[in-house]
């Protein structure tokens, strides 16, 4: 009898959110029109391109591990990742940081010709930190860049949709 009340207050709550268009965020849901694709990179993390890949995957563009069967060639030039002292705290140590990441990217096809030029996707987050804290300060850094990573690559996803729009045009 509980497991039925509860389950009647829980279908009761997230009856109006249905209703009202709410949705859980999930993935981006943009949709890349690309061809056949190769993704390299020479100065990016292994994460990174392996993420981008999955990204590509999951927006439906079909992803090659062989160069020569790609008709598009999206070669990531630069990963950069970066801090600087946004303010100083009254005994002279950095009480925030600023945390930039930014990833240079371009598509080509299989002959050179660019699909898109080059771009530059970035991001900056301000960070708290603490002498007394900084194992968790470093941890919070590192998470913080995990996500600014994720959120570059949906940037990158959100301008490569745009390749297939204007070849639709």
């Amino acid at each position: 009898m509980r497991f039925l009340l509860v389950a009647l207050m829980v279908g009761c709550t997230l009856l109006p959110l249905d209703g009202c268009g709410f949705r859980l965020r999930g993935s981006a849901g943009v949709g890349v029109s690309l061809p056949v694709t190769y993704v390299q990179g020479a100065n990016a993390s292994v994460v990174l391109l392996s993420e981008l890949r999955r990204a590509l995957d999951g927006a439906g563009v079909k992803v090659t591990e062989d160069r020569e069967q790609a008709q598009a060639i999206l070669t990531v030039f630069n990963e950069d990742k970066s801090r600087r002292v946004l303010s100083v705290g009254t005994a002279g140590t950095a009480s925030e940081f600023e945390l930039h990441y930014a990833v240079t990217y371009d598509v080509n096809d299989q002959e050179g010709k660019p699909l898109q030029p080059t771009q530059i996707v970035s991001l900056e987050r301000a960070v708290s930190f603490s002498q007394a804290d900084v194992l968790a300060k470093g941890a919070e850094e590192d998470l913080l860049y995990r996500d600014m990573r994720r959120d570059v690559i949906q940037g990158i996803l959100r301008r490569l949709s745009a390749i297939g729009k204007a070849a639709e045009k």
